[in-house]
């Protein structure tokens, strides 16, 4: 006999499910102080279908000439710009108007704009090397050199 389970209750992190709390190694904050909020699983939902539209917006900037990315960049084109029922679906699931995505979307594509900095070139990168050139000065190994030396 299969049985009915909740699974609401069973994944919701702000309500434990037995009497006493359970601890963490090495800590004594309780495994539901951490999520302060309930659990919202259409905020998730929603959240993975921004992602699909960022992926294709991505796919259809790509700069790559790869046959496969190739590939994707002209599915990922087509979707944005066409009136298809998924399309339409995947925009109202992410909370979008479909009208307003494409008309982003065709914008993009006309005159693409870099959304990421050259290998080198961000802000990131000379953060980083910074920190590295200090940690060089102090005579101090950075957490990726500690890895690397045992």
């Amino acid at each position: 006999m299969i049985q009915n389970i909740d699974t609401h209750d069973r994944i919701n992190p702000s309500v434990p499910t037995s009497s006493k709390p359970l601890k963490l190694k090495r800590t004594k904050i309780k495994y539901y102080d951490i999520f302060p909020e309930r659990h919202d699983p259409v905020r998730g939902e929603t959240a993975v279908w921004v992602a699909v539209i960022t992926q294709a917006l991505m796919d259809a900037l790509s700069k790559s000439q790869n046959s496969e990315a190739l590939h994707f960049k002209h599915e990922a084109t087509t979707w944005l710009t066409s009136n298809s029922q998924n399309f339409i679906m995947v925009c109202t699931l992410a909370g979008f108007d479909p009208n307003y995505i494409r008309r982003k979307a065709k914008r993009a594509l006309v005159s693409p704009k870099s959304w990421r900095a050259e290998a080198g070139k961000g802000n990131r990168y000379a953060e980083r090397k910074a920190y590295r050139k200090r940690c060089r000065e102090q005579g101090t190994q950075t957490p990726n050199d500690k890895s690397q030396g045992e």
